[in-house]
């Protein structure tokens, strides 16, 4: 699909509620749900269509519609899961143009989706964050310090997941709260301060398992310092995801002598 095609395509039917159903249709039809990859390049030209202060209050109200479908009306794989998808990575694109109050809402939806039963929803959720990360980094910073101190697994995961965006970690800074967030995430797992389900935890330890290599290899120094420090700390668990984080090629092509080094505490 065409991405500057599609994306005029959609602004011209999102600028009539008449055609809204049609939309609807159409989107569904180019989901290539069911099955095991949705169509990213039809959401992302969709979400594109919202970069704007063009938005319709019409418009709007068919995004919190969408955002707001649950499972029992958009299943896991089902062409109607398409469209909360894709809503909630438009409202990601209209954060920055939207008033304070729609702004709340679209941080309350993103929030909701990082909790959400379909997985498909949770990387919406982090896609829609990357979206205003990347116009206002300092809203997804406040949004997460809101959050952290009593974030469940999941909400700890989308965290990490938005932050492993090569966009907004051209600086340093950014790269450095990436680091200092992922400690104290990995600090309350080895505390036990983290409460959740097998099921919870292995997306979370997932998720931390290729985000780190992201951050270490803009941030090398304080990145590999922290690797070192979970790397001995005796938690099988730790060990896990500081193993897979070396095995990144982003790290084991550029940093050999640090993976080597660390791998070394790994073994100790």
């Amino acid at each position: 699909m065409n991405s500057k095609v599609s994306k005029n395509v959609f602004y011209g039917d999102l600028q009539e509620a008449g055609k809204y159903a049609e939309l609807e249709q159409r989107l569904m039809g180019e989901s290539n749900l069911p099955g095991p990859r949705a169509n990213l390049g039809a959401a992302s030209a969709f979400a594109d269509a919202f970069a704007s202060d063009w938005v319709t209050d019409e418009a709007w109200e068919l995004v919190l519609a969408w955002s707001s479908k649950p499972e029992a009306e958009a299943p896991t794989d089902d062409a109607r899961e398409f469209l909360p998808f894709c809503a909630l990575q438009a409202m990601g694109s209209y954060y920055g143009y939207a008033e304070p109050a729609r702004q709340q809402v679209i941080l309350e939806r993103c929030q909701a989706a990082m909790n959400d039963g379909r997985w498909r929803m949770r990387e919406a959720a982090a896609m829609a964050l990357q979206r205003i990360g990347e116009q206002d980094f300092g809203a997804l910073r406040r949004l997460f310090d809101e959050m952290k101190g009593s974030a469940s697994a999941l909400e700890q995961r989308a965290f990490v997941a938005a932050l492993a965006h090569p966009p907004m970690l051209k600086g340093q800074a950014n790269v450095l709260y990436a680091l200092e967030l992922s400690d104290e995430i990995l600090d309350g797992i080895a505390e036990g301060r983290t409460r959740c389900g097998a099921e919870e935890f292995r997306v979370l330890s997932k998720g931390l398992e290729y985000a780190l290599s992201v951050f270490v290899e803009r941030a090398p120094e304080a990145g590999f310092k922290m690797l070192a420090k979970f790397a001995v700390n005796g938690d099988k668990r730790m060990q896990k995801i500081v193993k897979s984080n070396l095995g990144k090629a982003r790290l084991a092509k550029k940093f050999s002598q640090d993976v080597e080094r660390i791998q070394l505490l790994l073994n100790a």
